[in-house]
């Protein structure tokens, strides 16, 4: 069950197998995508500010995180769809913890970011610009907080559609996600709200598809060089951002999924799969760390640090966040990560339901608990 408040695929379970054995590869793939998405921010901004002689490891980074764009974001939705995979079919009246209070939690981290943006203009980061461009932003997301808009837009889209043929909708949102490089409008992340409803419809209406890609036999060390191939393939033949990224996702995907899978059965497994359960605080958080972090001097590094200093900041930054998390926490500041009672209701609701590879069996979640 998730905790009050939490976003849609931001809560804080994972399915079960069995006698309450808990499947580890859900998390772990939420613990890898967070950990991708602070990397992504830090190669993207902070390699922007990197001394003169250190701006061609920033490029190189830089074109390595751009390449793991079909994989970062796809799976965090697939993910996310998997664990609504039962939700959409309940009523509409379930859900009003799960709806009002992730968007309240989009709100007031978009208020919030509005004056750390206004401040803060060394990140080229997508920002509101007056009362007017707010108001746009609670339609349509365009921030750094768009993910949040996004799974509570994706859970109510999937709900309302859930009784058409899934082959209809996923057509119809591959499609569009097919043709965002030829919408009318500049590329913002209200074009990445467009795109990746997809993966999430994925997920969702098809949870045993993605029980069977983490059931596969294929190991990475044949994905991998399969994703290589394709995006050199696709980048010499030049087809369009949006119809390159869904191509090399059909790889992409199993590729993350396959991953999650090694690495949960691993001596790793613990770590990302805690960090798994807590992407939200990174997720809100780990912009206003990186603001500023941009404008801490870059120490002197020798060449060979140049290959892990991407790691150690993302390191940095993640653990930062759930510093600060805690102590906002403490500090009686936990209605920044979970809406009130009086935003959500008292009333408790049934929380997102698993489609795990168990489906056929009986599921069952740890109790609720808190964000922290």
């Amino acid at each position: 069950m998730q905790p009050p408040g939490v976003a849609p695929g931001m809560e804080t379970t994972a399915p079960t197998r069995g006698a309450g054995a808990r499947l580890p590869w859900p998390d772990v793939a939420k613990g890898l995508c967070i950990l991708l998405v602070v990397l992504h921010h830090v190669t993207k901004y902070y390699a922007a500010h990197l001394p003169p002689d250190l701006v061609a490891a920033g490029t190189v980074w830089a074109a390595v995180s751009a390449g793991l764009k079909p994989v970062r974001m796809p799976l965090f939705f697939l993910i996310s769809g998997w664990f609504a995979a039962r939700a959409i079919h309940r009523p509409w009246g379930e859900h009003r913890r799960r709806l009002v209070g992730g968007f309240y939690l989009y709100a007031v981290w978009l208020l919030l970011y509005w004056p750390v943006y206004a401040v803060e203009r060394t990140i080229d980061a997508n920002r509101t610009d007056g009362p007017l461009d707010l108001l746009g932003e609670l339609v349509w997301a365009a921030t750094s907080m768009w993910f949040l808009y996004a799974l509570v837009l994706y859970f109510v889209l999937a709900r309302a559609l859930r009784q058409l043929p899934p082959a209809v909708v996923l057509a119809a949102a591959a499609s569009l996600s097919l043709c965002a490089s030829w919408l009318p409008f500049e590329e913002t992340n209200r074009v990445s709200v467009l795109f990746h409803f997809t993966y999430f419809a994925l997920g969702a209406y098809l949870p045993r598809l993605v029980d069977r890609l983490a059931a596969s036999p294929v190991p990475v060390r044949v994905l991998l060089p399969a994703f290589v191939l394709l995006s050199g393939v696709l980048q010499v033949l030049g087809v369009p951002r949006s119809v390159e990224l869904v191509v090399l996702s059909l790889v992409g995907i199993p590729l993350g999924v396959r991953v999650a899978v090694r690495l949960g059965s691993g001596p790793v497994a613990s770590l990302l799969g805690w960090l798994g359960r807590r992407t939200l605080r990174v997720y809100v958080l780990h912009m206003a760390v990186l603001a500023v972090v941009v404008h801490l001097p870059v120490p002197a590094f020798p060449a060979p640090a140049l290959v892990v200093l991407p790691f150690a900041v993302t390191g940095a930054i993640v653990l930062a966040c759930l510093v600060l998390h805690a102590t906002l926490v403490r500090l009686g500041a936990g209605w920044l990560f979970e809406a009130p009672a009086w935003v959500v209701g008292r009333r408790a609701v049934p929380a997102m339901s698993v489609g795990s590879a168990t489906a056929l069996q009986a599921v069952r979640v740890d109790p609720l608990r808190r964000l922290w």
